[in-house]
């Protein structure tokens, strides 16, 4: 009888630990029934973050044991996440062969490793060579290591497809070459856009100055505000739109900053101009500025190439996570914009027609641009340089359409 009650009480006590524990997280790792600091400092919570299949099991459970031990809900607000599928919509299953580890994703794993989860796991025998199969056919080189930031960025960036993520394992890959990206981006930022010889200037970047920067300061100054205002409004309360925020900081770090403001740097810092101290504090100032607005998505890479920054303890912080998050600061121009859209699509356009005539960058053709009015005329002769850049060309002439037939070499190529 002595043995039958103990087997009783011990059923209870894993009843409770499951049942009731489980729930009370909220409050209990807190002190609670205690009145401690961390209850007053942490408890009721915020956000709620969870999948809707848990929903009745935990949440609402959560919700009421809170109730009726505290008087008081343990959050305001909850968020469901999506479930998360492999690539082809199907529900994760051992006996399927389709569930993706995150730990396999964040340190690589070889089609032998994701074999022996299967064969050492529990799966009944039958099931077991359907299951190799599968992982044959979905990773035949196993799943390469992508890092906990590319995976993060990953799953963040799905959250717009509805209650259901299909995890591609190909698109955290690409997420991964994007880390890569911003690595080298720094590097060449530290080591040889600024060099060893690079004094930071004591003055913030003033924006009732900005109109005598080059065009290209002022519109990267103007897209990192767009940048900000979208990430800003995307992790807003109530909002949670974080495919928004992840779409704002990759498009700006690859195809603004990366892609353009990068390239056309190197312009001015090469020459040793008048420019080139400018030209230097922009770039470290958006470089800066950008890691901290990329940190919540990516938070170890970015920690990392913060402390390489010459600038990064003027917020007297040691960490990036301390520091403020990035704020409009007025910088928003659209007719800087609307002018660096044109010198853009005129790059575009030169890259086009040398492809046309499969010429690579080893070729560096002169260029006759034609302008139909006096004032794009007058933008594209004081910016050639970013058509002669980004373009790689040789010599580039802005003409009227009048002066096509007398100015421009017979046999050339065009393109309109």
């Amino acid at each position: 009888m002595q043995n039958w009650k103990n087997w009783c009480w011990s059923k209870i006590r894993m009843c409770l630990t499951h049942g009731l524990v489980l729930p009370m997280w909220p409050y209990s790792t807190l002190g609670w029934p205690g009145d401690t600091d961390d209850m007053h400092k942490f408890f009721p919570g915020n956000l709620m973050e969870t999948g809707h299949d848990i929903l009745f099991f935990w949440v609402a459970r959560m919700v009421m044991t809170s109730l009726h031990f505290t008087g008081k809900l343990p959050f305001s607000e909850v968020f469901l996440h999506a479930m998360v599928r492999d690539k082809n919509g199907e529900k994760m299953s051992k006996s399927k062969g389709n569930v993706i580890d995150p730990l396999f994703v964040i340190n690589g794993v070889t089609l032998d490793g994701l074999h022996a989860t299967v064969t050492n796991g529990n799966l009944d025998d039958k099931e077991v060579p359907r299951a190799l199969k599968l992982q044959k056919e979905t990773f035949p080189n196993g799943i390469p290591e992508c890092g906990s930031d590319a995976l993060r960025f990953g799953l963040l960036s799905y959250t717009q497809s509805g209650r259901s993520v299909n995890l591609d394992i190909d698109r955290i890959v690409a997420y991964r070459q994007f880390c890569n990206k911003l690595w080298n981006a720094v590097r060449y930022v530290l080591y040889h856009a600024l060099g060893t010889e690079y004094k930071p200037s004591l003055t913030v970047i003033d924006v009732s100055k900005v109109d005598n920067y080059p065009l290209e300061c002022r519109w990267i100054l103007s897209r990192l505000d767009v940048a900000v205002e979208e990430c800003t409004r995307a992790f807003s309360e109530g909002s949670y739109d974080f495919a928004l925020s992840t779409n704002a900081a990759y498009r700006f770090w690859l195809y603004e900053l990366c892609d353009v403001f990068l390239e056309l740097s190197k312009v001015s810092i090469q020459a040793g101009d008048d420019k080139k101290q400018l030209v230097q504090d922009v770039l470290l100032h958006v470089v800066e500025a950008a890691l901290r607005l990329l940190h919540p998505m990516m938070p170890f890479l970015t920690e990392e190439l913060w402390h390489h920054l010459p600038n990064y303890n003027s917020f007297g912080v040691e960490t990036i996570m301390l520091a403020p998050y990035p704020v409009v600061a007025g910088w928003r121009n659209d007719t800087v914009e609307q002018q660096m859209r044109l010198m853009m699509d005129t790059v575009h356009n030169v890259r086009s027609t040398k492809a046309s005539y499969s010429l690579t960058n080893k070729h560096k053709p002169d260029v006759w641009i034609t302008a139909q009015t006096g004032e794009v005329k007058q933008l594209l002769i004081d910016h050639r340089y970013m058509v002669s850049s980004l373009g790689v060309v040789g010599n580039v002439f802005v003409i009227s359409p009048e002066e096509v037939e007398t100015s421009v070499p017979k046999g050339c190529g065009f393109s309109w």
